[in-house]
């Protein structure tokens, strides 16, 4: 993967952190887009961490425009699976370590989560690679097509494509509903449209209070020397600012709407 451009950010307020991530790796078919946040997910992002189910940790470097990020996946090495990256052609070492008895089989895919970045990717379809990879690897596309795994395929038109309205008073369980239908349908893949899903997408990084006695500069909590904490939701995080969060949210939706209607997948709108 090579981060080709980070993308302007002017109808962004100036306090927005890391207004640009590329987070890239392994996610099971039945995990959901949000990369490193729930279990078989397994990503490693620019700001220099590595994450899954929504536990980050610090991990290689921070990258961003122009670098090129490869993942790595060894199936070799015992009973476990190792996932590792490289930054421009340097290993960064082992990341993840995943039992093959808990993966049961299933495939992993690669996965990217974007943050306004536009990215190129060579799954072997480029005649040169973006850097030399590690001897014993392949590109995917060099893979036989015997040794690969089809995806969920999406509605070929859209006259197979599905659409769930969802009417209801608020706080009578629509969300709890549309939540429970996608779940147990995984081979709709259903988009759940609206605010309340949008606002549980947005999550942000926040250092917590430090411990007592754990502080070594005194009068300075937080401090650098502390943990933090990441992948909060950011409705938690907005005191007094909640109309800036709903407007935001409506924006993202209005936007969604548009591309929803360009696109053959099938849609729960959860949208009082």
């Amino acid at each position: 993967c090579q981060v080709n451009e980070e993308i302007s950010v002017k109808h962004l307020p100036s306090t927005e952190p890391d207004p640009h991530v590329v987070r890239v790796g392994w996610s099971l078919d039945s995990c959901s887009t949000q990369l490193g946040e729930e279990l078989f997910s397994y990503g490693y992002g620019g700001t220099g961490k590595k994450s899954t189910n929504c536990k980050f940790e610090n991990y290689g470097e921070t990258f961003a425009e122009n670098d090129v990020i490869a993942c790595l996946l060894d199936f070799e090495c015992g009973e476990e699976v190792e996932m590792s990256f490289l930054k421009n052609g340097r290993w960064l070492g082992v990341a993840f370590r995943v039992r093959k008895e808990a993966l049961g089989g299933r495939a992993l895919f690669p996965h990217v989560l974007v943050k306004n970045c536009a990215i190129e990717f060579n799954f072997g379809q480029r005649e040169q690679s973006f850097c030399p990879l590690p001897p014993g690897f392949t590109l995917l596309q060099h893979l036989p097509l015997a040794e690969r795994v089809r995806g969920t395929q999406g509605p070929k038109s859209k006259a197979e494509c599905e659409i769930l309205l969802m009417v209801g008073l608020p706080a009578a369980g629509k969300t709890t509903w549309a939540l429970k239908h996608a779940a147990a349908n995984p081979s709709k893949k259903y988009n759940i449209l609206g605010t309340n899903a949008i606002m549980d997408k947005m999550r942000v990084q926040q250092r917590p209070a430090c411990p007592p006695g754990r502080c070594q500069v005194p009068g300075m909590s937080p401090h650098p020397l502390c943990p933090q904490v990441m992948g909060l939701r950011r409705q938690r995080n907005y005191a007094g600012r909640w109309d800036v969060l709903i407007q935001q949210a409506t924006q993202c939706l209005n936007r969604l709407i548009q591309i929803a209607a360009r696109k053959k997948r099938n849609y729960i709108l959860d949208q009082v």
